[in-house]
């Protein structure tokens, strides 16, 4: 396996660049203070870092977002940017106007600009930004060989192995990294989600994609510690479109579809795609043989995804025209690699017993559950849907109201339970979901345990499926196959759903 290594830098280079960028302040070291790369000391720089741990003397460390003066204690490294002097720091201090802007910047110059040397796909939207990423992945691979991600669910540098992700989009330093480790194994394309906190918070700054696609929209990550309002959180969301050579789009946002649109024709090509507009240039057709997708008013053939849901039909479409426009002919088998995906904790169906199905799915929010409950009354007949769902603390706050109304659509029985609450209370993270519920017919229980919870969930359908016959549909939402839960700022080991339902199923023939 290729290994990453960062080009050869001294302190000036970089205080060299910062100031050609127009990013610097001042420069402040133990010798003085200036404004210009000879006021900053000839020591090389043997690697970058956004956190305090495991630097070296010659790490130059940046300080961003709520990096607090205290943190420089314990930290080896006599080099740090930042947007504010700290005066306990006895190194050198580069100061400039934006530290994320800054370390964007001396990241991609460092890794040799990876990005320009590399066909990247970008992904963004409320919902299916994952399972989007995978099925593009999956083409992409097929068809030239190898490919890279960064997803919310797993990153694959190297084009060959998975590890468990952090965060949706991650630091910008990491994403340079990922793409030099990337280019260094001889891979040539890379897939990456990309969150509205990663424009909102400069995580993807100076980076153009190949291909930008945008999937949906709905209010969410709505909050004081993230967007203020819907607004903002569009505004974040639409900058793929504005950040992307080739633009792909879904044709179905309604009224908000125009200003995505707008951004998206001002490239040199787009692409859209609809569930039910036959003028989109793909467009899935339900026949008696299944779904059909038409790219540019011709067939691409019948597709028989193992993920179910229209909604990844609309993903699949999506990732099957990024590919087009990262250089996959439409007539390539390798389109048809979307058939095979599955993603661990997306749309996972389980049947534990008669009568009973069960989804797990990481929905968390008004648009990805009122879709999964949409999904279950299209698929069964008069099913009997139990929602099992909480809310996370501290972030996203808008969703519990959403988590509450999408139940309405359709949930006989929810029961608000655990979800990664942080420091924000239970009761008051149920109270609100529970507020937002508007739908008399939707029997509301709580039950903190969320393994108690879900098995109340079985019990019941099961319970119900023998008196009337009627078929149940379980939703086990929020989670995923995530074995923890956040609370109180650490992750405490938590079974994850799936597993409780199998456990279940096995104790019912033992």
């Amino acid at each position: 396996m290729g290994a990453v290594v960062g080009k050869k830098a001294s302190c000036r280079q970089v205080v060299g660049l910062l100031k050609e960028k127009g990013m610097l302040r001042e420069v402040i070291s133990p010798e003085g203070w200036g404004t210009e790369p000879e006021d900053a000391p000839e020591v090389e720089i043997d690697g970058l870092s956004y956190t305090s741990k495991n630097c070296s003397p010659s790490t130059l460390l940046f300080c961003k977002g709520a990096f607090k003066e205290e943190y420089l204690k314990g930290a080896q490294s006599r080099l740090c940017v930042s947007s504010s002097p700290f005066p306990s720091f006895k190194g050198t201090q580069i100061i400039v106007e934006d530290s994320a802007k800054a370390m964007a910047e001396v990241g991609a110059w460092f890794y040799s600009y990876p990005q320009e040397k590399i066909c990247l796909a970008g992904i963004t939207g409320t919902k299916g930004k994952t399972t989007t990423a995978y099925f593009a992945r999956a083409i992409l691979a097929s068809h030239f060989g190898s490919c890279g991600l960064l997803s919310s669910a797993e990153n694959c540098a190297d084009g060959r192995n998975f590890t468990p992700s952090s965060l949706t989009t991650p630091e910008s330093l990491d994403i340079f990294r990922s793409l030099s480790l990337a280019l260094s194994n001889g891979v040539g394309h890379f897939v990456m989600e990309v969150s509205s906190q990663a424009y909102k918070v400069s995580r993807t700054f100076g980076i153009e994609f190949d291909a930008g696609a945008f999937l949906n929209i709905s209010p969410d990550h709505i909050s004081p510690s993230e967007h203020p309002n819907f607004e903002d959180y569009f505004y974040c969301k639409r900058q793929l479109m504005k950040n992307s050579r080739a633009a792909v789009y879904s044709a179905d946002l309604g009224e908000l579809e125009r200003p995505v649109q707008e951004e998206a024709k001002k490239k040199r090509q787009s692409l859209s795609f609809s569930l039910c507009d036959p003028a989109s240039d793909l467009f899935m057709k339900k026949s008696e043989k299944g779904p059909e997708i038409f790219f540019e008013g011709k067939s691409l053939g019948v597709f028989r995804l193992s993920m179910e849901g229209d909604f990844n039909l609309a993903n699949a479409m999506a990732a099957i025209a990024l590919a087009i426009e990262c250089g996959v002919p439409p007539s390539s088998p390798a389109l048809r690699s979307v058939e095979k995906v599955k993603v661990s904790g997306r749309m996972e169906r389980l049947d534990p017993a008669p009568g009973i199905a069960v989804y797990v799915d990481y929905a968390h929010n008004y648009l990805s559950l009122a879709s999964l409950i949409r999904h279950a009354q299209a698929s069964f007949k008069d099913p009997r849907i139990t929602v099992v769902t909480g809310a996370t603390g501290t972030k996203g706050l808008n969703r519990r109201e959403g988590l509450g109304k999408a139940a309405s659509l359709g949930a006989e029985r929810l029961i608000l339970t655990t979800d990664d609450r942080d420091f924000d209370s239970l009761d008051e993270i149920d109270s609100q979901i529970e507020k937002a519920v508007s739908n008399p017919e939707t029997q509301i229980e709580r039950e903190d345990d969320r393994t108690l919870a879900v098995l109340s969930a079985l019990d019941g359908a099961r319970e119900n499926f023998e008196k009337t016959g009627r078929q149940n549909v379980v939703l086990l939402v929020g989670k995923g196959d995530e074995d923890w839960i956040k609370i109180e700022g650490k992750k405490v080991p938590q079974e994850p759903d799936g597993k409780i339902v199998k456990d279940w199923a096995e104790g019912l023939t033992s």
